[in-house]
């Protein structure tokens, strides 16, 4: 892999949590303060559901896309014949969203199939790393943003690990979530040695995203006991023996859990309808009521921003 290059994979261990928004929100704010340029932005769509493919692309443009071969699971196939003629923005498609240019590898239809002939070679991480190197990928582009599908299929999650430098992990403020991704990271941390790592130093790898947060609740009344920014208490916050303190006290201790396996960022993105549909720009040029989302939405951004060039300046 170029040394270069910046791989970012999203990942989570629930489905619905909002990471394929958030990963699409990141690659929008690189080219728009222009971190990155958008020629040398690429976005893989790593879910054979393609949820980011189709939130990005009119229906008709991705179909395109598939009778063109401009995808993931051709680029696979036309690498296993040898054709490595062909270089990676052969597959890519250039879409704009919201102003922003962007550019896509989409999954296409048969990437099950794709990924159980990876898994039947015995090193599947090692083996899709490889494609994407020979491809070009980690050499033409300066950043690459990995959206995998959820952990219900471990497979997704491992290849998106192994073609990465840096993952990014997805939850909801919830005790199910938070115990789902304990057990997925708990399952990953043995692939670090396949990275010649110390877990711990794996273990760095991990950023963890607090995202879906409703204020005014006990959840919310949790994450701020734990010093995270971007919600807002619940009218019986720091009431003395308040009827909720058991369930707040069962989150705390289980998101607590998690802190101790992963960096986190201090920054929560609350439950917001702008967010759902994507509009980033709107909320970045928001009036003053919104002021307190856009600077959280900011300084998540930077956050991952900094974990993914290995900068130091998480909270």
């Amino acid at each position: 892999m170029s040394s270069t290059c910046k791989v970012v994979s999203f990942v989570s261990a629930s489905g619905g949590v909002g990471k394929t928004t958030l990963a699409i929100f990141l690659a929008k704010w690189l080219v728009e303060k222009r971190l990155v340029s958008p020629l040398k932005l690429l976005i893989l769509d790593l879910d054979p559901t393609a949820g980011l493919s189709l939130s990005l692309m009119e229906e008709d443009k991705y179909d395109d896309s598939l009778t063109k071969g401009s995808t993931l699971v051709n680029l696979y196939r036309d690498y296993n014949k040898g054709l490595i003629t062909r270089k990676i923005s052969d597959y890519v498609t250039p879409v704009k969203h919201g102003g922003v240019e962007l550019n896509i590898l989409p999954p296409g239809e048969d990437l099950e199939q794709i990924v159980e002939e990876l898994w039947n070679t015995g090193r599947p991480g090692p083996e899709f790393r490889e494609l994407l190197e020979k491809s070009g990928a980690y050499n033409f582009y300066d950043f690459i943003i990995i959206d995998s599908a959820p952990f219900f299929d471990v497979r997704y999650t491992v290849l998106s690990i192994y073609a990465a430098t840096r993952y990014v992990v997805v939850l909801r403020p919830s005790i199910v979530d938070s115990r789902r991704t304990a057990r997925m990271l708990r399952r990953l941390m043995k692939y670090a040695k396949d990275f010649g790592l110390s877990t711990p130093d794996y273990m760095a790898r991990f950023l963890g995203v607090i995202n879906l947060a409703k204020s005014g609740t006990i959840e919310a009344d949790a994450l701020l006991n734990l010093n995270f920014v971007g919600v807002k208490p619940s009218r019986g916050f720091n009431l003395f023996k308040h009827p909720s303190d058991e369930r707040r006290k069962n989150l705390e201790k289980s998101i607590e859990g998690l802190k101790s396996l992963i960096n986190f960022s201090n920054y929560v993105l609350p439950l917001n309808a702008d967010i759902s549909r994507l509009e980033f720009k709107e909320i970045i040029k928001g009036g003053k009521s919104d002021d307190d989302l856009k600077n959280t939405t900011e300084n998540l951004l930077k956050d991952i921003w900094s974990h993914a060039t290995c900068q130091k300046s998480i909270t």
